[in-house]
């Protein structure tokens, strides 16, 4: 499974002129359609092209990384299938990852100075590792999912109390054996949430989702801690005997899918309701003062743009950079480049999908009026991939919030 780990060693890696190939390849499930992988990949790696800010082609992709990139997929296409694999490679700082991703991602490859991170970004955040809980009334089991890899991380027993006579004429005993099994249960439940309790304990916290019979949810959900009931993500009904690992990936993918979304949506709301950027200027703008605490992007697509080949400054329009005097390079995607330098500032990305926007990003301070007047210049000549962003005043640069 992809971690923000590999990512961070992918963004450790820069070359000095547009060498490193990104290549996202999804792989057919049908073992016939594996043949036609090689054709596929040359057609993209043909449009990966490196251009100069006349728009002409200044470098495509070395014939050793093409190769290198063919056999791979030679020798483990039949491995990746109904994954999308993403491939980076680069002869001149000895790189070459072939990553499979536990999603189906659209084919794309590109050609820059360091390896192309938002897919991967989007695979993360939309494919989290998450924990199980399968519980019956006497038994549970806490499962680990990661990726297509199911752990069996605790398992818990609880012997009930012998039940002769229950039922027959002697009420007194039969009330005693009652409240024993209510205590027993709600016992049961507490060592099973003490068990999530130290889950989270570990690492970074990853949602929680419940499966069982519905009181046994209930009863759960009921001596939940703090920590573990923000974590939870929801619940499936199930015979807890009955669930194979591969019915529980099954059962939860789309509980998690749900809670993945919803914490987008939620996500989006708290930042656009404060002070943010939104539109793909007024996010230039906040990314390149260093301003952008947190961005949000929703454009799927890429968007070419231009930056300063000193200070690095992105804009939708070659130009020539006041400040440093330097043209403008090419740069095959701007929302990636936006990314880049958010992360490199400390701050967090994160992908929106069903948003009215292309990019936003919520503002450590405003911007200033200088440069971003200037970057707005940029909007009658480059209209923003996103029509909504058109259709709104936010469009033209202006800050939501900023008074």
């Amino acid at each position: 499974m992809i971690s923000h780990a590999d990512v961070e060693k992918l963004r450790g890696m820069r070359a000095p002129e547009p060498a490193v190939l990104s290549l996202y390849l999804p792989v057919p499930l049908d073992p016939a359609g594996v043949r036609g992988l090689a054709a596929q990949a040359e057609d993209l790696m043909a449009g990966a092209e490196a251009r100069g800010p006349d728009g002409a082609s200044t470098a495509r992709a070395g014939p050793a990384d093409r190769d290198a990139v063919l056999g791979a997929l030679t020798g483990h296409g039949r491995d990746w299938r109904g994954q999308t694999v993403a491939v980076f490679a680069c002869q001149q700082l000895g790189l070459f990852e072939a990553l499979p991703l536990p999603s189906v991602l659209p084919g794309r490859a590109v050609l820059a100075t360091r390896p192309h991170v938002r897919p991967l970004l989007a695979v993360i955040q939309r494919c989290p590792d998450y924990l199980v809980a399968i519980t019956g009334r006497r038994h549970a089991r806490v499962l680990s999912v990661s990726g297509n890899r199911v752990e069996t991380l605790a398992s818990q027993s609880e012997q009930g109390p012998r039940s002769h006579g229950f039922g027959g004429w002697y009420g007194l005993e039969t009330r005693r054996i009652q409240q024993r099994i209510i205590q027993l249960g709600r016992h049961h439940y507490q060592e099973v949430a003490a068990i999530l309790a130290r889950a989270a304990d570990i690492g970074r916290p990853v949602p929680l989702v419940i499966a069982g019979c519905h009181d046994s949810i209930t009863g759960l959900l009921q001596e939940l801690p703090p920590a573990a009931r923000e974590a939870f993500a929801g619940s499936f009904t199930a015979d807890p005997h009955a669930l194979t690992p591969a019915r529980v990936r099954e059962l939860a993918g789309p509980v998690i899918q749900g809670w993945v979304a919803r914490r987008e949506q939620e996500l989006a709301g708290e930042i656009l309701g404060g002070l943010a950027a939104v539109g793909l200027h007024a996010s230039l703008t906040a990314v390149n003062q260093g301003v952008a605490g947190h961005l949000l992007v929703a454009h799927e697509g890429m968007i070419p743009g231009f930056a300063c080949g000193r200070c690095g400054e992105l804009s939708t329009g070659s130009f020539e950079c006041p400040d440093c005097g330097t043209a403008a390079r090419t740069v095959p995607d701007l929302l990636e480049e936006m990314v880049q330098r958010t992360l490199d500032d400390n701050g967090p990305v994160t992908m929106i999908r069903d948003a009215p926007f292309s990019v936003a990003a919520r503002l450590r301070f405003p911007v200033t009026e200088e440069k971003a007047s200037r970057e707005g210049a940029d909007d009658e000549s480059c209209p923003d991939p996103a029509g909504a962003d058109r259709n709104s005043w936010q469009g033209t640069g202006r800050i939501r919030g900023a008074g």
